[in-house]
């Protein structure tokens, strides 16, 4: 009977659940997450295995562990029947004759790793506040074929040779998946830094507010536990998390463990998700009148890139 149910498609389970798909890229399907309030669909939905992905805040699973999730619940009999309530479960026989096409799907294969150098990646991690002289400094770019297809986009890598990988269309990783450390000397520092994610920790690099501290890049707030034996020696950790539910989550994690040497610097960006939306915010042009041009009247667009903390970086930024 289990098996049955965890064969039922997760599109149909969450569409009667009132969840639409707003993107399909090939077999994935893009949500607003059913499990939190977002503007950015980060829920992703492969159908091809039957599985989900919540980026916001790091789970996935089969069709069982997303409802365990949406009625918090782990009484197996009561979340099957929420299941079974909403959809039709296919019998074994149909189950058996999908079952190995299903499983049999291949990953991430004849993966390279190379210097970032393809414009069109660096044109969207500018599209996203980074110049190109940080993106290039500190990425990579990755080319790893899927399902038959070739497929490039900036690479990350974490602790463990695994890479976090972005492009315009696609927001994954190639597995292990694990925090990444960048430290500033080779010698021990007393000061670190804790991103949610990399393009948090190029923005702030490009906000020049980093201040020669260490970084720690979770790659997913459920990487916290991973990160707390690096922090021990640290006696300030400056975090820089979402401003959500899962930010402010992996925060009292911390700070349960390491106290007031943990530092909330979400201040900086309130009002916006994270510290990348906020570095994309200062770049947005605003209009002025040009009073003191009185050969016109017209209003000009100038660009607001003054952040207090980033005039070390406007030879970067220039």
């Amino acid at each position: 009977m289990i098996k049955e149910i965890k064969s039922i498609p997760l599109a149909t389970f969450l569409s009667q659940l009132g969840h639409e798909p707003t993107m399909r890229k090939g077999s994935r399907l893009w949500y607003l997450s059913p499990l939190r309030q977002e503007h950015t669909p980060s829920f992703k939905v492969e159908t091809t295995l039957n599985c989900w992905y919540d980026f916001g805040i790091g789970r996935g699973g089969n069709i069982i562990d997303l409802t365990s999730e949406l009625y918090q619940s782990t009484d197996l009999r009561y979340l099957l029947n929420c299941i079974t309530d909403r959809c039709t479960v296919p019998s074994a026989q149909t189950v058996a004759s999908t079952s190995f096409q299903r499983h049999s799907a291949p990953g991430f294969q004849d993966i390279s790793v190379v210097p970032l150098r393809s414009r069109a990646l660096v044109a969207y991690l500018q599209e996203r506040g980074i110049p190109a002289q940080i993106a290039v400094a500190n990425c990579q770019q990755i080319h790893y074929s899927c399902r038959g297809k070739r497929y490039y986009a900036v690479a990350f890598e974490n602790q463990s040779n695994g890479f976090e990988i972005r492009n315009r269309y696609f927001k994954g990783c190639i597995a292990p998946k694990d925090i990444s450390i960048r430290r500033v000397r080779d010698g021990p520092s007393t000061e670190c830094t804790v991103f949610e994610g990399f393009i948090d920790y190029l923005s702030a690099l490009t906000l020049g507010i980093i201040n020669g501290a260490d970084a720690i890049i979770l790659n997913s707030v459920s990487n916290v536990n991973k990160a707390i034996p690096v922090l021990k020696d640290y006696t300030a950790i400056n975090c820089y998390l979402d401003n959500d539910n899962a930010g402010e989550t992996a925060f009292a994690e911390l700070t349960a463990i390491y106290g007031s040497t943990v530092i909330d610097r979400s201040a900086l960006y309130a009002g916006v998700n994270d510290l990348n939306e906020f570095l994309i915010q200062q770049n947005q042009p605003i209009k002025i009148n040009d009073y003191e041009n009185r050969q016109s009247s017209t209003n000009i667009s100038i660009p607001v890139n003054s952040v207090g903390r980033c005039n070390r970086q406007s030879s970067i930024n220039s």
